[in-house]
C-alpha cells in the first residue's frame, strides 16, 4: 500500500465473533439495514452475490467468505451462517485454509488483488473447501481503461492494484474451475459508467457521496445498465 492507505472501515451493522477454528470468525447480523452504509460499489457486488446465492442454495448451507473482511455478505444474508477469513481482520489466509471444506465458499473481489503468479494456487484453495459451490466475484478486464482514469484521479491504493496488475480473466477462471469439476455459469452486472462517476464523488465529497449512494441503491438498483463492471462466477460441483 502507498502513503495514500486507506483504513477500511468495518460496518457496524455486523459483527465478527472468533469461533474455534483458527483464522475464522462468524458473521454475526446485528442490523441488516446497515447495508446501505456501505459504498455503492461494494453494495452491488455483495448484492448480486447474496442473489445468487438466495437462488439456488438453501439457508441451511455452510459459507465460507475468503476475503470477506468484516463479513458484510452476511447483511444480505441474514438467515445463513456465514463463516469469514481473511488475513486483516481475522488472521486467517487463502493460501493455506486448514479447516474442514464448506458447503459453499464465496471470495469477492480478492483476486484482483492476489499477485498474478500466485492466482492459480488462491483458487486452488477456494476448490479445494468448497464442498457443492464456489462462488467468485471480480471487475472484469475489459475495464482496464476505466479502472487507470480512476486511478489517475484518485490515486486509491485499492484501485492502484487493479492497474498495476491484469486483472483476472473471466473465462480463464472459468475454464479453472470446470477443470476442478465445477459447472460454472458466469454473469456481468453493475454499470461502468455509474462506477465511475460515484467511485470520484465518494472520493472528493464523501458526505455527498453517502447521500447520493443510499437514494442510487434505494431507487435504481436493479435498472437497465451499458457496459458492464464486475465478473460473478457461479460454480457448482458436478457429482
Amino acid at each position: 500500500m502507498t502513503e495514500n492507505c486507506i483504513k477500511l472501515a468495518l460496518n457496524p451493522g455486523v459483527e465478527l465473533k472468533p469461533g474455534t477454528k483458527p483464522g475464522i470468525c462468524r458473521a454475526v447480523v446485528i442490523d441488516a439495514e446497515r447495508r446501505f452504509d456501505l459504498t455503492w460499489d461494494r453494495f452491488h457486488r455483495l448484492h448480486r452475490t447474496a442473489e445468487a446465492i438466495k437462488l439456488d442454495m438453501k439457508a441451511s448451507v455452510s459459507i465460507l467468505d475468503v476475503g470477506g473482511f468484516d463479513g458484510a455478505l452476511a447483511l444480505f444474508l441474514p438467515h445463513y451462517e456465514i463463516d469469514v477469513l481473511d488475513p486483516i481482520t481475522t488472521g486467517g489466509s487463502g493460501f493455506g485454509i486448514t479447516v474442514e471444506p464448506y458447503d459453499v465458499v464465496v471470495s469477492i473481489d480478492a483476486l484482483e488483488h492476489v499477485a498474478p503468479e500466485e492466482r492459480q494456487s488462491f483458487l486452488e484453495q477456494l476448490c479445494r473447501v468448497a464442498l457443492h459451490w464456489c462462488v467468485i466475484n471480480f471487475p472484469s478486464s475489459h475495464t482496464a481503461t476505466a479502472q487507470e482514469l480512476v486511478f489517475e484521479l484518485t490515486q486509491n491504493p485499492l484501485v492502484k492494484e487493479h492497474v498495476e496488475w491484469p486483472l483476472p480473466e473471466m473465462e480463464s477462471v472459468k475454464q479453472y474451475l470446470e477443470s476442478s469439476g465445477f459447472r460454472v455459469e458466469t454473469q456481468r452486472h453493475t454499470s461502468l459508467a455509474q462506477w465511475i462517476s460515484q467511485y470520484l464523488l465518494q472520493s472528493v465529497a464523501p458526505d455527498l457521496a453517502d447521500k447520493a449512494n443510499r437514494h442510487l441503491l434505494r431507487h435504481h438498483l436493479d435498472e437497465p445498465t451499458g457496459t458492464l463492471l464486475y465478473d460473478l462466477l457461479i460454480g457448482q460441483r458436478i457429482k
